[in-house]
């Protein structure tokens, strides 16, 4: 523990959570302004009066304050990041390296990384293999990234992403790299390759980053963000950090309406309040493993499950301490298909034949994963089968390189052929970069009919669309979807193989209204003073839908960029 702290007992009553009420409020009345009362409404059909939801959750009411009686103890200190996942501990190392005197709490006994793509626009790593870009260029790939946003995201931030992140990535890559003086370990980065579309429509760009050669790294479908993590993890203790683990935040406190603290419960289950001079910062993750949070926010993503790890917390307190929801009010949900992952190697959907349950076809296939795993939920069951044959291993993307300069996924077509057969008789799951199992079930058969079959689709229409396709790919046009001629590969040299594909709910992103210096605001979009968030609460990063075209972003912008940022600026403000 950092000796510098100021630890008290038995200090006089604060005001928490002024305001909460009216938060409250702002929740049940969300989305009941018309727009009636500008309009001139024709004589026969008169505006129809708003009507309220009819649904309120227990958690949108903030729970009485905890008691000065039942603090056992403060702790005062300059900055307090609540959440020790990769946003946090970059934002705490951050502010401790300009200055500041910082306390991490971290409910867990250790810090937790998930996944390992981190994207950054000119890096020295970019600039070194050649792939740095000019004003223009950017201009030109974030106009197309934030309309697949439809524009309601906040551009500002968009923008301080790309004009920081080559700044913040080359600060995690210097830790990183040296990260054994500190007990860590030394990592690699590398940039992950990623799929050119020659239509420059479903193209990903470059610029995603990974550290390999930790515990935790060794290959694409490990968990390298742990070993980044358990790196950052050492820096901030070393640099004197003062690290909280098995402290769970319960309440934010609040004085003449800033945020002065948050109230947590250590070990022994006893109330810690943590004062801040300059600032909490909120880093607590995703709310995708509450299923009433969901149903609120993006009830349609329940159609695939509920995904991460985290339940909301860090948001809920947010919330009661008069926070907004995202200004667009749809945080956004990361949603996948990992079967892909599976079958091409890359982070793009299947691009032979798709055809959902009935045993027809029912999409362009030449999609992002993002994209494409959402297409699946149209579908009856959210589901939908990928069939394709032997000469499909010689389909030059399944040789292509994972990593930038790095080996080949597959040398030939006999590996590719291998590795179908290998998880045909494997025992049907997958444990994907740290976010858990996921079912493969890939079947193999000699026959198209056989595999139909194996697969439990209607023999007859799926076989007359297999054959329907075959003749697209023989002329050379697709006459259904106008997929291009490229990637028009017939489905007739056996074996044949199968997958039922399903939608991945990996976690969720936004659901906090802030400004572009991470402060947190209200529904009059006025900053909330005291109070910031990092990481996956940042709202009005995405909508719709969070875009693998840009693979890593949310760990590149929010995580690492905006976490990095938000620490110098916290520090360096007096």
């Amino acid at each position: 523990m950092n000796q510098n702290h100021k630890i008290t007992s038995g200090i006089s009553r604060r005001d928490f959570l002024k305001g909460a009420a009216a938060s409250a409020v702002g929740f049940a009345a969300a989305g009941l302004l018309t727009g009636c009362e500008n309009q001139t409404a024709p004589s026969a059909s008169p505006c129809p009066e708003a009507i309220a939801p009819t649904t309120q959750f227990a958690w949108e009411t903030a729970p009485d304050p905890i008691p000065d009686d039942q603090i056992k103890a403060t702790v005062e200190s300059d900055i307090v990041v609540v959440g020790g996942g990769f946003s946090g501990l970059c934002c705490a190392l951050s502010a401790r390296e300009a200055g500041a005197e910082v306390v991490l709490i971290e409910r867990m006994r250790q810090v937790i990384g998930r996944g390992g793509s981190i994207f950054a626009i000119n890096s020295k790593l970019t600039r070194e293999k050649g792939y740095a870009l000019s004003e223009e260029e950017i201009s030109k790939i974030y106009k197309r990234m934030m309309g697949y946003h439809s524009y309601r995201i906040d551009g500002s931030k968009w923008m301080l992403h790309a004009k920081r992140s080559g700044e913040a990535m080359d600060w995690l890559i210097d830790h990183m790299t040296s990260a054994s003086q500190v007990g860590g370990h030394d990592l690699t980065p590398v940039m992950e390759h990623w799929y050119s579309d020659p239509e420059d429509v479903n193209g990903e760009f470059p610029g995603t980053h990974e550290f390999l050669g930790g515990p935790n790294g060794k290959g694409p479908d490990d968990n390298p963000q742990q070993d980044v993590c358990d790196n950052m993890a050492a820096y901030c203790a070393q640099a004197g950090v003062d690290m909280r683990y098995e402290n769970a935040a319960k309440q934010l406190v609040k004085e003449k309406g800033r945020v002065i603290g948050v109230i947590c419960t250590n070990a022994d289950n006893e109330y810690v309040k943590y004062i801040a001079r300059k600032g909490v910062v909120m880093a607590t993750g995703d709310f995708g493993a509450d299923a009433e949070m969901l149903e609120k926010y993006i009830p349609w993503a329940l159609q695939a499950g509920r995904g991460g790890i985290w339940e909301g917390s860090g948001h809920k307190m947010s919330y009661w301490a008069g926070a907004a929801v995202d200004k667009s009010e749809t945080p956004t949900p990361m949603i996948f298909c990992f079967q892909w992952r599976s079958i091409t190697r890359q982070v793009r959907a299947f691009q032979g034949l798709m055809v959902n349950s009935d045993g027809v076809r029912y999409t362009n296939e030449d999609n992002v994963i993002s994209h494409g795993g959402l297409s699946l939920m149209h579908e009856k069951g959210h589901h939908a089968y990928a069939i394709w044959d032997r000469a499909y291993a010689s389909e030059p993307q399944w040789q292509n390189h994972r990593y930038v300069d790095g080996p080949k996924v597959f040398e030939n077509e006999q590996e590719v052929i291998e590795y179908w057969d290998e998880i045909v008789a494997s025992s049907g799951t997958i444990e994907m970069n740290g976010s858990g199992s996921i079912d493969v079930k890939m079947v193999k058969a000699d026959t198209l009919e056989e595999l139909v079959e194996k697969l439990g689709l209607p023999k007859e229409t799926t076989l007359a669309t297999i054959e329907r396709y075959n003749g697209y790919c023989e002329q050379g046009v697709d006459e259904e979807f106008y997929k291009r001629k490229e990637l028009l590969l017939p489905i007739k040299t056996g074996p044949f193989y199968g997958i039922q594909c399903t939608p991945w709910f990996l976690s969720t992103v936004g659901g906090i209204r802030c400004n572009d210096h991470m402060q947190v605001m209200n529904a009059e979009n006025e900053v909330i003073e005291g109070l910031y968030c990092v990481g996956s609460m940042v709202g009005d990063m995405y909508c719709n839908c969070y875009s693998t075209h840009f693979p890593g972003h949310n760990l590149g912008a929010t995580c690492l960029t905006f976490g990095y940022l938000t620490g110098k600026y916290l520090a360096e403000e007096a």
